[in-house]
């Protein structure tokens, strides 16, 4: 008789640990947004425009295709539309914040601001034809860790 409790306890517990991790993932499911949500206002692309302009256009060009504008430039990676969408595909907006932060200027990584970062990032994503939404990209990883990078629409 104990054992058959003890084993009747076991399969209770296994059921309601399976039930609460299955709602555990599904809640992070819902948690999770990609680029395609809405995820940076208009105005923070307009600024990230401006920021853009001097330290990434040089390499990038004003195009952010990777075509740079001064003929002694090498070209450099498109950082908008879709070969740029298709690199960067399934990983987070906190990867890419992280990267640039940190590598861009490639001649002086570390010079731009977090927000002027998260900024640029709005317009990179506004120039690859994103929508906006009604709130800004936070310049802090922790936060943009949800919101995957996707290349095609679902």
């Amino acid at each position: 008789m104990v054992l058959s409790v003890r084993g009747s306890a076991r399969l209770l517990l296994a059921a309601a640990l399976g039930t609460t991790l299955g709602a555990l993932g599904q809640t992070a499911e819902r948690d999770t947004r990609s680029i395609r949500d809405g995820v940076f206002t208009a105005e923070q692309a307009r600024r990230g425009q401006t920021a853009y302009t001097g330290p990434c256009d040089r390499c990038h060009g004003v195009k952010l295709d990777g075509a740079p504008d001064d003929p002694d430039m090498l070209p450099a990676p498109p950082v908008a539309g879709p070969k740029f969408l298709r690199k960067w595909n399934g990983r987070t907006l906190a990867a890419l914040f992280d990267y640039v932060r940190v590598t861009m200027p490639t001649n002086n990584p570390g010079y731009l601001r977090a927000a002027e970062v998260a900024d640029i990032i709005a317009y990179m994503l506004s120039v690859s034809g994103l929508p906006a939404g009604e709130e800004e990209l936070v310049p802090e990883p922790a936060a943009l860790a949800d919101v995957v990078i996707v290349s095609q629409s679902p």
